[in-house]
């Protein structure tokens, strides 16, 4: 579990140190960052395809009708309906563009790029031999958002991200997610 604390406290140092920089930026450079949750019915990692629940914290950066994300996602191992999965995060950026629809609503279309990481173990039960998987990834984030204020947003996300093998011995890790989470503009 403290492995998986580090990137949290690197996207936080992260934006914080964005903000300081960005902090007399040009009127249309927005800064946020969000929480949200949500449901992954496509989880494939070593010889398993499963399904599970996910929290995830993001940051994203705007300027103009482009925006960048950053997330870390760490899948909730106990609603994966076995017991072979000891831990499951990724961490991904994303580009792309916003799509205005109204002056509520603007949908950002995304290429996704990142790594997936699994730990997990082989045989039946929990017992049986433990593998961790890094995989590199790519996909595509589709993710309306309705303004509820300046400063708040409700933001949906749908997500394909395709794993590749990082080597011999190696699965990829596959997945993909629904997310409902709420984002805070910071600038």
């Amino acid at each position: 579990m403290p492995v998986r604390v580090f990137p949290l406290l690197y996207l936080t140092l992260a934006f914080v140190t964005l903000i300081g920089i960005f902090q007399s930026g040009a009127q249309s450079l927005s800064l946020a960052m969000g929480l949200s949750g949500g449901y992954a019915p496509v989880l494939n990692y070593g010889t398993a395809r499963e399904a599970g629940a996910e929290i995830a914290i993001f940051g994203d950066i705007e300027y103009a009708r482009a925006i960048a994300r950053l997330q870390f996602t760490d899948v909730l191992a106990g609603t994966v309906d076995n017991d072979k999965l000891e831990s499951g995060y990724a961490i991904h950026g994303s580009l792309g563009y916003k799509v205005p629809v109204s002056a509520q609503v603007f949908v950002p279309v995304m290429l996704t790029g990142g790594a997936g990481f699994v730990r997990y173990h082989s045989g039946f039960g929990s017992g049986g031999n433990t593998y961790f998987d890094a995989s590199p990834q790519i996909g595509l984030t589709i993710s309306p958002c309705w303004n509820l204020s300046e400063s708040l947003v409700l933001q949906l996300a749908a997500r394909y991200i395709h794993g590749f093998a990082a080597g011999v011995g190696s699965y990829p890790v596959i997945m993909s997610d629904v997310m409902i989470g709420i984002r805070y503009s910071l600038l």
